[in-house]
């Protein structure tokens, strides 16, 4: 498990933030952390560098659930 240094949450979300920059989202129903995905704004990409996202990594929750 990554070891998160912040966490976030709103009435309906839960978010950690790890040392690298990195964010989850807690998903309630699976008890797991997703890595979200990076995604670049058209205006924040160099001209021609289309990449596609990074998929989202399921990251397994602290309890080894």
């Amino acid at each position: 498990m990554v070891k998160l240094i912040q966490i976030c949450a709103s009435q309906n979300d839960l978010f950690g933030l790890d040392a690298e920059g990195v964010v989850y989202h807690y998903n309630f129903n699976t008890n797991t952390w997703m890595k979200l995905s990076r995604r670049r704004r058209d205006d924040d990409s160099l001209a021609g560098d289309k990449q596609p996202t990074v998929a989202e990594e399921r990251i397994a929750h602290a309890d080894g659930a």
